[in-house]
């Protein structure tokens, strides 16, 4: 099981013990149809913390726990890294099925620009931009991966130039 499933298991479960501590209570089912209204995993998980519904020791418990298994659902969204903070600290938002990775420019690093990696579908596109390459400076640079395992067909356009091909190589190191 992937930590993001685990992490739902384990909010679930939150929330059937809620479910369990409300009964016919109108105020308690009030309190469940609202986190049920409520859209974002996080909110969920603050209205689930802020009420009687849960012991709050063991809700603090599984509050750490799916923060830890999955931060970018359950944290209370993108908080912005101080100025100082180095390229390590990455931010990580979430959009539908996508996660991107943000992480600020760093000039200890040689890194002019922020480096952002957007992965979705099983591809991963990071983009940044180089200060210098030859003798242009502040060029945009791309680099797409697909992720999967085994050969298979990478499709790019640049540009409105047409699509081209980049075979997945082979296990062996052969192209597809």
């Amino acid at each position: 099981m992937n930590p993001r499933d685990t992490a739902r298991s384990l909010y679930e479960a939150l929330l059937a013990e809620a479910e369990q501590w409300a009964c016919d209570d109108a105020e308690d089912q009030e309190i469940l149809n609202e986190i049920n209204r409520t859209p974002a995993p996080y909110d969920k998980l603050a209205l689930l913390q802020n009420s009687s519904l849960v012991p709050s020791h063991l809700s603090s418990a599984i509050t750490d726990a799916l923060l830890a298994l999955d931060p970018a659902t359950y944290s209370p969204g993108p908080k912005p890294i101080p100025p100082k903070a180095s390229a390590a600290d990455p931010e990580l938002h979430r959009i539908r099925d996508a996660s991107i990775t943000v992480v600020y420019a760093s000039p200890e690093d040689n890194t002019s620009s922020d480096v952002y990696e957007i992965q979705v579908h099983g591809v991963s596109v990071l983009i940044r931009r180089r200060a210098q390459w030859g003798p242009a400076t502040d060029v945009p640079y791309i680099h797409i991966e697909d992720q999967k395992d085994g050969p298979g067909l990478l499709l790019v356009e640049v540009n409105n130039t047409g699509e081209y091909q980049h075979p997945r190589p082979a296990p062996n190191g052969s192209a597809a």
